[in-house]
């Protein structure tokens, strides 16, 4: 019975968003014949993308690129705001606004174009911040000089279309990389992308297969299996089931969430999760859930019962499908502060070993999280040191400063 409500709500809710798409579909292009009847044709330009992306969306299969619908009411609300802004008398604060929006659409846009092409999901091939930033920058300002472009040259041709002053240009400019600075700024702070999780994530996520990226992890798993179980890498051959018993059985979960534990507390690592001992693909239990989408609520579920929520931003997991096989690939950063597995009123601080999972207590536990700090502060030292002077070789600990 629930499976059957599931199904109508969401066709419901499939035929709801079309509905939608057609609405928006027919008042953009009212807008655009009544825009160029009155000749205001200055943002005609934003219009055929906008019809492209609903048309795309409407008619065409889930083996195309499917566009998140949150990236689409953004677009078209841009638009619309613009429009209605052109009625009002004092259109200034509108015009800025507007602009700086498309800053920001322009600046997701960047973000999606560096993930496909790293085709990767955030996080998990260690990305270089920096880089990420100064391609959204420049997919942002390139895309709108483009865009102006287009409509400087086709006013030229045809005059019914209206040009852009220079001093308007330059503000607009403005606007548009203000916009798209905050993106960055987002970006940066938001180490997990939370922020992201309905355009960017939703993007990647939806497309993965036509954009490869699959493949790509694919490729990455079996990398990592190819190394073998160490202090950064550990196999796990369930979830929550019990292969000798073929049962859910609570210590099945209690030894992921140990592992993911450690990596947390020591230098971070991945954990692969329908690997067994021997390195040979067996499968996550997908067969205990309805779908993968309830094996990825269980597991985040998990760690946010047993580990605590504040750590989510340190751990992301994807679920990579094998032919009829998945593996959940869980991608741990180290964490700057004591991370406990809560069993019950009691909370254990596991750390690294090796390729072993270990529990510290007593004094032990104390003195490894005094000497952790005490590493983690010498390194920020060094780093600061070696940023003041770049004429020193970047040498002392092979050259890297990780913590």
């Amino acid at each position: 019975m629930d499976s059957l409500e599931t199904d109508f709500s969401n066709k419901h809710l499939k035929g709801f968003a079309k509905g939608l798409y057609i609405g928006m579909l027919a008042i953009t292009l009212v807008i655009a014949i009544v825009s160029f009847v009155l000749n205001e044709t200055r943002d005609l330009v934003l219009i055929l993308p906008i019809i492209i992306i609903l048309a795309m969306t409407m008619f065409t299969d889930r083996h195309s690129v499917h566009i998140p619908p949150v990236l689409i009411m953004m677009m078209c609300a841009t638009f619309y705001l613009s429009v209605i802004g052109r009625l009002l008398t004092d259109v200034t604060a509108v015009i800025l606004v507007v602009n700086f929006l498309v800053g920001v659409n322009f600046g997701i846009l960047g973000l999606i174009l560096v993930y496909i092409l790293l085709k990767s999901m955030p996080g998990v091939r260690n990305e270089n911040p920096g880089m990420v930033i100064f391609f959204v920058m420049s997919t942002a300002i390139t895309t709108y000089i483009v865009m102006r472009m287009m409509q400087y040259y086709i006013a030229m041709f045809w005059t019914n279309i209206e040009n852009i002053e220079l001093s308007a240009l330059m503000d607009e400019m403005l606007m548009v990389i203000l916009g798209a600075a905050v993106v960055c700024v987002l970006y940066y702070e938001d180490d997990r992308h939370n922020l992201f999780k309905y355009t960017l994530g939703s993007f990647l996520e939806e497309n993965s297969e036509a954009l490869g990226l699959e493949n790509r992890q694919r490729e990455d798993i079996l990398r990592l299996i190819q190394e073998g179980e160490s202090e950064r890498l550990e196999f796990k051959s369930t979830l929550r089931t019990n292969l000798d018993t073929m049962e859910t059985d609570k210590r099945m979960e209690k030894s992921v969430l140990k592992t993911i534990v450690a990596f947390l507390n020591t230098d971070g690592g991945n954990l692969l999760i329908g690997v067994d001992d021997e390195g040979e693909i067996i499968g996550a239990d997908l067969y205990s859930f309805e779908n993968k989408d309830k094996m990825g609520l269980h597991l985040t579920n998990l760690i946010s019962s047993k580990i605590g929520n504040s750590f989510l931003p340190y751990i992301s997991f994807n679920l990579v499908d094998f032919d009829d096989k998945v593996i959940i690939r869980v991608k741990c950063d180290p964490c700057p502060l004591p991370v406990f597995y809560k069993d019950g009123k009691i909370e254990i601080y596991f750390v690294r070993s090796g390729p072993r999972t270990e529990e510290l207590t007593g004094m032990t536990l104390i003195g490894y999280i005094k000497n952790r700090e005490g590493d983690r502060k010498m390194k920020k030292m060094r780093k600061r040191f070696k940023d003041s002077r770049p004429d020193i070789p970047n040498s002392e600990n092979g050259g890297s400063d990780e913590s």
